[in-house]
Order: C-alpha cells, then structure tokens, then sequence
C-alpha cells in the first residue's frame, strides 16, 4: 500500500495530518527518531480510547508499523525505530479522568502534561513525585514509557514505584488493564513494570493511575562542593548517617563537583538534618552554601532547564563509590559535559556537547560504569551517532526472555520496531 493510502485510509473520522502539512520543526524532530531516511505517511491524533483502539486494529489488519508518542519531548531517546508507517500521538488524550483526593491517587491520559498535572494536584495540596527531564513539555505517558524519573526518586522511588494501574491498547487494539485505582489494589503490578520503561514497544498507553503525596513544606538545599576523594567520603558518610533528604545528588559541571542535598518537611527537622549534613562538610574540608526559598526554587528551576535537546544525552548507573571518579572521567572526554547523578543508588544521567570523536567518548564513560558494576545507555544524540554505536549498551543474559515478551504482546513487530534493548 502506497504510504498517500494509508494516511487516505486513516482519516475517516480520526484527526490524521499527513506527512507534507506537519510543520518542519515536527518533521524533524520524527525523522531524529527513526533509521530510515523516509518519512511515515502520516501523524494520527485519536481522541479518544476507542479511537486509538481503532488505529492500531487497523494498523495490526494492514501490517502498518507505529511510532508512539506522547507530546514529543523523549520521542528521540533510545533505538532509532525502524521503518515507521504511522506515527500515534496521544497529545489530545490530555484529561484527568479521576482524582480520588482522599485516597491520594490520580488516573489521567497518557498526552497530559507533567507540569498542568501538578499544577493541578497543587491546588488540592498534593503532588505527584516525578521530577523528568523537559518538564514544562513532558507527557504523563512519555515519562512512564521511558521511565524518567529525576532527584525525587532518592526519597520517593521510580515511576515503577508511583504507577499503581496502567491501561493501554495492545497491538491488535484491544484494550488491557492491570492494578486498580487504590494504592493498596497491587493486582498485575508485574505488567505495569513491563509496561514502564517499555519505549513503547509492547503497547500504547491510554490511561494511568499514580499514587500521590501531601504537597511538601519547608524545602531547603544544601550544595557542597570539593574534590573527588571528599565526595566520595562526604557521600558514604552521608548514605550512612541516617539524614532522609528528599534529593541527593552528586553534580560535575567541568572540573567542578558538588553534593547537591534537598531537605523537606517540618522546620525543626529541616533544621536538624542541615546541621549534621554541615558538620559532614567540615569533616571532609568541604565548602557549603544553604539555599532557602526563592534561591532553593531558583536553584532546581535551573537545574531542570539544563538538559539541551541537542546535545547528547546518557542513562548510567554505577555502584555510588565510582561516582566521582565517573565524573570527573566525564570532564576529561569533554569540556562542556555536565552529569548529575543520584547518591544514593548511582542512577543518573550524563551530557555532552557534540563534538568529534564522541562515539570513543561515551564508549569509555561506558566501559567504566561496566567496571564499577553498571551501565551506559545513549539516550538522545544525532542519528549519526546512533548509527555507529550500540545505543543501549546490554551486557545481560535477559534478551531471551524480553524476545519472548516482545512475541507475546506485539508478535507482528508493529510497534515501535527496533526502539528497544537488542532492536526490539
């Protein structure tokens, strides 16, 4: 079928912009997604649950292969997808379908966006802990498919943590669900693991239920600053101190390193933990500068609009005590890099400016995370880049059992093909 007929086939009474009418920023931003040096026919826009149903039950009946996304932002990270039909996008399934205040839950539409969503959790002082990369334009589903979860996670956990029900539509369009609308209702919790972090390769997500939290009260950030040896001292004295911060971070901006601590809670607390997070400082000859109200707020705004979208950008995860040494490999690959990574678990993620010999670059940065118990995945970069390197970077024995998977829930390779671990 020609690629004119499929977009032809498509718009009868779904909301289809074929390939020449989208606009060249858009255009873009697709072709930086997928291998093939040609265009899918057309971005379809359902509405509605049962109209995105309906796209994929046609796409399953004509062999169309499928690109979701959600509002675009993480459309690029991962494999480059390969030989794209149609791309989905769920942007207009943006409403709140139920906020049980009571119960501190919320169940939404995969296109709503994080940033309206708290906005509107705020208001009822509740808030969902998820703190993404782009998050004035990231999607609730874009961040569940990619599982991006930022600082809060040291305190609150990943998405896999805040996710409690997941509804999505199968490759064939029907409709599955797993988990509930409570937080104590766990049933099929195993499949919105699968589902979380997928890319999109095992189903289109069309609706999520989150647990949520009391809005937070007394925020304060605490930043240290020293060499590789006091980082790596200061942070497992820190693991090991009993203090709970919301946030801890290990931050490298060239040759500069820092301990990024966020406090939360009752002001005494706060208090507290601040003196005995100091007291670790001056142990370990470390500077310190205390961050409160619209510096603390001022301090994470800047930190969240660090993230280019054209630059390189990597996933890694280590064991915590290669950290520094991470960082500071990170300033000798290249100048203008910047990493932040969680303390507490070594999760985190690297950037780089584009410049040459890059793929050499992040090869090493990888081969250390590999040495210190981890991993490397190159998430958003050129397509060039992607092309003449492994982008996720495996060195497991589970592609066996994500085939498996992948055969259950989409056997004709439809959706997303070639995004995921091992081209899946």
């Amino acid at each position: 079928m020609r690629m004119s007929a499929i977009a032809s086939r498509l718009a009868d009474g779904l909301d289809v912009t074929a390939w020449d009418a989208l606009a060249a920023e858009q255009q873009a931003r697709i072709m930086g997604a997928i291998a093939a040096d040609a265009p899918p026919s057309c971005v379809v826009m359902p509405r509605t649950v049962d109209e995105l149903s309906r796209v994929m039950a046609l796409s399953c009946e004509n062999g169309w292969r499928v690109l979701p996304t959600g509002q675009g932002s993480k459309l690029s990270w991962g494999g480059l997808a390969d030989g794209i039909d149609v791309v989905v996008s769920a942007a207009r399934l943006n409403r709140i379908v139920e906020h049980a205040i009571g119960d501190f839950t919320v169940t939404v539409e995969p296109g709503l966006k994080v940033a309206d969503l708290q906005a509107q959790l705020m208001a009822e002082g509740q808030f969902l802990a998820v703190d993404p990369a782009f998050s004035e334009a990231a999607s609730l589903g874009g961040i569940v498919a990619t599982a991006d979860t930022g600082s809060l996670r040291q305190r609150y956990g990943g998405l896999r943590d805040a996710l409690i029900g997941v509804q999505f539509v199968r490759y064939d369009g029907a409709v599955a669900k797993a988990g509930g609308r409570v937080v104590k209702n766990v049933a099929g919790y195993d499949l919105m693991k699968l589902m979380t972090g997928s890319y999109g390769s095992l189903g289109i997500l069309s609706e999520l239920t989150f647990r949520l939290y009391p809005a937070v009260r007394n925020l304060r950030t605490v930043v240290l600053a020293g060499g590789g040896q006091a980082i790596e001292q200061a942070m497992a004295e820190v693991r090991m101190s009993g203090l709970t911060p919301e946030s801890l971070d290990v931050v490298a901006q060239g040759k500069h390193l820092k301990i990024v601590v966020r406090f939360q809670g009752v002001a005494e607390g706060v208090e507290e933990q601040t003196t005995r997070l100091k007291k670790i400082a001056t142990t370990h000859g470390m500077g310190y500068e205390q961050l409160d109200g619209e510096a603390d707020a001022e301090f994470w705004a800047r930190s969240q609009s660090v993230i280019g979208s054209d630059t390189v950008l990597c996933k890694v995860g280590l064991r915590p005590s290669g950290i520094p040494w991470l960082l500071e490999l990170v300033d000798d690959v290249n100048l203008d890099g910047y990493a932040r990574l969680h303390g507490g678990n070594g999760l985190g993620w690297v950037q780089l400016a584009q410049q040459d010999g890059l793929a050499e670059g992040v090869e090493k940065l990888r081969s250390h995370c590999q040495k210190n118990g981890g991993f490397l995945s190159l998430l958003q970069g050129p397509k060039s880049l992607k092309q003449s390197m492994e982008v996720w970077g495996y060195a497991g024995n589970a592609l066996g059992v994500m085939r498996d998977i992948k055969d259950k829930f989409d056997p004709q390779r439809l959706l997303s093909p070639g995004r995921f671990v091992g081209g899946l």
